[in-house]
């Protein structure tokens, strides 16, 4: 029966048959064919420069059986750039499962950009599957948090006012603003200083995703249903860092539980005070607002280090990356050369929308 699957490219044609697939496969989470968020994602061409989708179908006659889904991204290895791709979702209709499928779609993405990355976890089934095709779980990603407001953090307590109160008094310490110079500023939009940022770090680390302006404008300002915050650290005019923040939209209950610094990035000159100043920042605007927590995911030892003296923990997560790269392996396949933020990974686009 396998002959019967045949492998292909998607058409933009066939956008509204792809999306009547993902609305089944995915009934439980309706973000995923919203066709709003589907064109952002895979069909928007100013992120992706290509004129199809990188979408491959599995198909049984007319009918859709599995799809792979990825998006192009700059992978800077010792300086230099390269075409990869992010696998971001893969899915195998029930009906048509344990036939090799999803190790045929990963081939035809292969062929199309022998460079691969993705994020998951162990208790996927993916991560089986991939490393079957010879790609390699290079690290775990470690998460920080840090509680602010445990009274809006946990809804249990939300629901209840006085306690909420009560709970959110006791922690009067971890509420104190912390001092920022005039070197932070908000910033709307993503201009040139961005790219001049992203050209002075290309050395920075052995391997990390490069940052251009178009890349973060796409992600972080033309996501539908989301807003991103950003602020940056400058030094005169030049822009030395900057970090992306996310606020989830308050509960019913009126609490904004939960924040996540979604990307970081800096200049290597003077790195712990710029990173230092942007996480002092993101704490005042957070306590400013009354959130339960920050978040972050992040493969950075200056960035984790800094989180770490600011009160931030380490705690369990099972997010991993995984790569398959043709060369340069020795230097790929080794977690302490990369710098890897929350946004580089598909981690912050499938946070709920707060708009």
């Amino acid at each position: 029966m396998s002959q019967e699957i045949r492998i292909e490219r998607m058409e933009a044609s066939e956008r509204d048959a792809v999306l009547l697939f993902l609305s089944r496969v995915y009934s439980d989470n309706p973000r995923q064919s919203d066709p709003e968020f589907w064109d952002w994602h895979f069909a928007d061409p100013s992120s992706i420069r290509r004129e199809k989708p990188l979408v491959w179908l599995a198909k049984s006659g007319d009918r859709i059986a599995g799809q792979l889904g990825a998006i192009a991204v700059d992978l800077v290895v010792n300086g230099e750039s390269r075409t990869a791709i992010w696998i971001l979702d893969m899915m195998v209709d029930p009906d048509f499962r344990r036939m090799g499928i999803a190790q045929r779609l990963v081939q035809a993405a292969e062929s199309h950009c022998p460079t691969l990355l993705g994020v998951n976890t162990p208790e996927q089934h993916a991560p089986a599957l991939l490393q079957k095709q010879g790609m390699v779980v290079v690290t775990k990603i470690p998460r920080f948090h840090r509680i602010l407001f445990p009274g809006e953090a946990f809804r249990e307590i939300a629901s209840f006012g006085i306690v909420r109160r009560l709970t959110n008094t006791s922690t009067f310490f971890l509420h104190r603003k912390f001092t920022v110079g005039n070197e932070i500023k908000p910033i709307k939009g993503f201009d040139s200083s961005f790219d001049d940022l992203s050209s002075r770090i290309k050395d920075q680390w052995p391997c990390h995703i490069s940052r251009s302006a178009g890349s973060l404008e796409w992600q972080f300002t033309r996501q539908p249903g989301k807003t991103y915050e950003t602020i940056g650290y400058f030094e005169g005019e030049q822009l030395l860092g900057y970090a992306v923040l996310f606020f989830r939209k308050p509960n019913r209950y009126g609490a904004i539980e939960k924040a996540a610094i979604s990307d970081i990035c800096y200049d290597a000159k003077n790195g712990e005070k710029v990173v230092s100043a942007l996480v002092r920042a993101t704490l005042n605007l957070a306590i400013e607002r009354r959130v339960g927590g920050i978040v972050t995911d992040v493969i950075d030892d200056l960035t984790q280090h800094v989180l770490s003296k600011h009160g931030f923990w380490k705690i369990n997560s099972g997010l991993q990356l995984m790569v398959k790269s043709p060369s340069d392996q020795e230097l790929v396949y080794n977690g302490a050369n990369w710098f890897l933020t929350r946004g580089d990974s598909d981690i912050s686009i499938f946070e709920h929308p707060n708009t």
